[in-house]
């Protein structure tokens, strides 16, 4: 199993890429699943997870999987997936972060091939590209925590055009590519949070879009029913619309949008998706990983068609359950689900799924579902069920402990748990902090032959190593400053604990120089401070704490410089200015604070939206950016003449002047 890094910042070049060899314990590294697909040749399963990454997994055409590789490029968690090309002519897959993060990925490497940071969280992404009409790679189409549907190029991944509601313009909750034979036309089919169904030309509409010409939905109904999942057309009839909600899911004549069935959920269920089989047959899958299949049967008069209304009376369906599918005990919640209709040789239909434990499941659809002899629904089995630490158990004897480099320590370090390490390739160390509040100190090329070659215990003895121990509690982060700052001194490395504890240590000597104690829960990130920061000395730095806390802390002087406590939500991110002596806060709930260090005074505003990553990106490209307080009447001036949306709250008064973007 590989693993891959991203690039930070735009498209990484061959030339210019860095290929990565990590070397895991026995233990699997965490993949909480949130999305799941498989590519359009039917060889690889992708998923992405809680903690950013994204797995390839091989698919057999037994239906057998296996991780293959880990792919890091996501600072938040993933929340869609979608493909990128054609796939026949490139195997791209597109990947979407809370964050606003988008990577685009050649499965077949694993290289990201391009990566933009925009201000959306999108839900879901469709690809679309039309050759007799369009040019280039294509458009994703994206929905998702905004009013209604981004169009982006597929290459670029910069925004096109927008898909706009002429009435009730509100966030998406799903939406669909229609492809109809019959009219040679494709359509978007979206359902928005309050439940309106929007329908909006799309291969007639293209040179609207590429002339940027205003393109409204050409009609729009209201279904009735809130939180929808999922919504599919029926391309084998060309008739049908499935429609599934939380609590129902509902059949409509796609040529009127006449309703025709509701199915509604049973106690204590909530639907998360389905899809359209065949003619008349659908499969609806569950939260909690279930799934049914259902034969649409006709039914008579539909109850929604009076002859009163002067129309034609209508023949409507209602469900017969088939079969259903067997879900393992030990369940874990959400499950994320998909279905994949192969229309390539062995031709499988395959329900998949992925868990938050990190679980893969595979089930076989048959190609003609029938249930029972006695009309009970038919079982249908798992085909595959497989997991991260399955694979890693298949191959353990390729990969030894990290800690097994150490001797006559084997006692000591039998069942200590790595929980942070850190890499220092200028002096060819490997820096591991322990459950235990240890830390251990090794060469990391003798460290990787431990673990990758067999019958090099001989080195064990061969190679020096140091153990540190100051930490009583589990170590959580670890920074060596000068790697990131020149600046910094070299024998300087710091570490944090769970019980808030910072400790500044002499590498060479062992050394402990300082404890701080902060006080503000446990130390998830350590953070230097850029090198063109204008305090008194080169050597603060940042240390972000689970209790909604950062903590500046002055290498040289031993001292603390800042401490932020006021933050209602988890920091996330912080950003130092280049110029000015604030320090920028990015908060999980999207606001951001803006502290002065020398004073210890914030000047803080909420952004009602994701301007973080611009208010970042306008730094990192040298904007002087000004931090200016004014009074109600200015603010209110400053937004009319910079154009910012009234929305965007500004809590204390402070204006970031002269930003592009309009922040």
């Amino acid at each position: 199993m590989t693993t891959e890094t991203s690039c930070q910042q735009g498209r990484v070049s061959m030339q210019s890429s860095l290929q990565a060899v990590v070397l895991w314990g026995k233990k699997a590294p965490q993949h909480s699943v949130t999305a799941i697909m498989i590519t359009d040749d039917q060889q690889t399963v992708v998923t992405g997870s809680h903690e950013g990454q994204l797995c390839l997994w091989t698919l057999s055409p037994e239906l057998k999987i296996s991780a293959k590789g880990l792919l890091f490029g996501h600072l938040a968690p993933v929340k869609c997936l979608a493909r990128a090309r054609d796939f026949s002519k490139q195997p791209y897959v597109v990947s979407a972060a809370e964050n606003g993060e988008m990577c685009i990925w050649d499965v077949t490497s694993g290289q990201c091939v391009e990566k933009s940071t925009l201000p959306y969280r999108h839900t879901a992404v469709c690809y679309y590209h039309c050759s007799s009409r369009m040019t280039g790679e294509g458009w994703l189409l994206c929905c998702g925590e905004y009013q209604d549907v981004l169009i982006i190029d597929a290459k670029t991944l910069a925004v096109v055009h927008t898909f706009t509601s002429s009435q009730s313009p509100d966030w998406v909750s799903c939406m669909s590519i229609v492809h109809s034979m019959r009219i040679q036309e494709d359509s978007l089919l979206a359902v928005s949070v309050a439940g309106e169904l929007k329908v909006w030309d799309l291969s007639s509409s293209i040179n609207s879009i590429q002339e940027k010409q205003d393109v409204f939905e050409k009609e729009s109904k209201w279904l009735d029913a809130l939180d929808c999942r999922t919504i599919r057309f029926c391309m084998y009839t060309e008739r049908l619309l499935l429609v599934v909600f939380s609590k129902c899911w509902k059949v409509y004549d796609y040529c009127d949008f006449s309703l025709l069935w509701t199915e509604a959920s049973g106690r204590g269920q909530f639907f998360a998706g389905g899809e359209v089989l065949s003619a008349h047959r659908v499969i609806i899958w569950t939260e909690d990983g279930h799934g049914s299949i259902y034969q649409l049967l006709n039914s008579g008069v539909s109850k929604s068609m009076h002859p009163a209304d002067g129309r034609t009376l209508k023949e409507t369906v209602y469900p017969h359950l088939l079969c259903s599918t067997s879900v393992q005990e030990d369940k874990s919640y959400p499950y994320v689900m998909g279905y994949m209709n192969e229309r390539k040789d062995p031709f499988y239909k395959v329900l998949f799924s992925g868990e938050m434990s990190g679980r893969i499941t595979l089930w076989h659809i048959p190609d003609v579902p029938v249930s029972e002899f006695d009309g009970s629904p038919r079982e249908i089995p798992i085909t595959t069920s497989w997991t991260l630490q399955d694979s890693f158990d298949q191959h353990h004897m390729l990969s030894q402990n990290t800690t097994s480099c150490f001797s006559g320590f084997q006692d000591e370090m039998e069942t200590v748990v790595i929980t942070s390490s850190e890499y220092v390739p200028t002096l060819d160390k490997l820096i591991c902090g322990c459950e235990d509040g240890t830390i251990f100190i090794i060469q990391a090329l003798n460290a990787a032959k431990v673990g990758l070659l067999e019958g090099s215990s001989s080195l064990k003895d061969s190679h020096s190593h140091k153990i540190l121990k100051g930490h009583h509690h589990c170590v959580t982060s670890l920074l060596y400053p000068h790697g990131v700052s020149s600046k910094l001194d070299q024998s300087w490395m710091v570490s944090g604990d769970q019980d808030s504890c910072v400790i500044l240590w002499d590498i060479f000597t062992e050394e402990i120089l300082h404890k701080f104690f902060l006080e503000a829960g446990p130390v998830t990130s350590l953070l230097v401070s850029p090198e063109n920061y204008r305090l008194r000395s080169d050597q603060a730095i940042g240390c972000v704490c689970s209790h909604h806390a950062v903590v500046l802390l002055h290498l040289g002087e031993r001292r603390s410089l800042l401490s932020a406590r006021k933050h209602l939500f988890p920091v996330r991110r912080i950003r130092w200015h280049p110029l000015e002596n604030v320090l920028i806060v990015g908060c999980a709930d999207d606001s951001a604070y803006i502290w002065e260090i020398e004073t210890e005074l914030v000047l803080q505003f909420l952004l009602l939206g994701q301007v973080f990553p611009l208010v970042e990106s306008n730094w990192k490209s040298g904007m002087q950016d000004v931090l200016i307080s004014v009074s109600l009447g200015d603010k209110r001036r400053a937004q009319k003449e910079k154009g910012w949306p009234v929305s965007w709250t500004v809590v204390n008064l402070v204006v970031i002047r002269d930003m592009p973007y309009g922040l």
